[in-house]
């Protein structure tokens, strides 16, 4: 079974995007900022992280770039959502290391096929996939 970190500030967006991975068969797990998620990552055996822009303590950018330095950091793949729309956010996202850019709200059909995509694209992620 793939391992997936959300990590988003919002309960609510953590919820809601972890309901839509574990529909599709991911074990989930969540953080509420950067910090949080950056120790749940060292912790090890993520295949897929969904991420946040704009969080306390730790820019989702940031985080990115943390978990890019990892040996582990360069299997994983990484979505980032966010409500910024401009092609410069997602330039930034991509620069720090993501593999793609959303826009929230994201429609729940289209979360479960572009992680099922990007997985999938890694091998399986660090274990394997589902």
């Amino acid at each position: 079974m793939a391992r997936a970190l959300v990590v988003d500030d919002s309960s609510a967006v953590r919820a809601y995007h972890a309901e839509i991975l574990r529909g599709e068969g991911f074990e989930v797990e969540v953080a509420d900022n950067g910090y949080e998620g950056l120790e749940r990552f060292m912790e090890g055996g993520f295949d897929l992280l969904l991420v946040d822009v704009n969080m306390p303590r730790m820019h989702g950018y940031d985080f990115i770039r943390e978990v890019r330095r990892t040996p582990e950091g360069k299997k994983v793949s990484i979505i980032v959502i966010s409500t910024r729309a401009s092609s410069r956010d997602s330039l930034e996202a991509f620069k720090a290391g993501a593999d793609l850019y959303l826009v929230k709200p994201v429609d729940p059909a289209e979360l479960q096929a572009v992680c099922r995509m990007v997985v999938g694209q890694r091998g399986g992620g660090a274990h394997g996939g589902k």
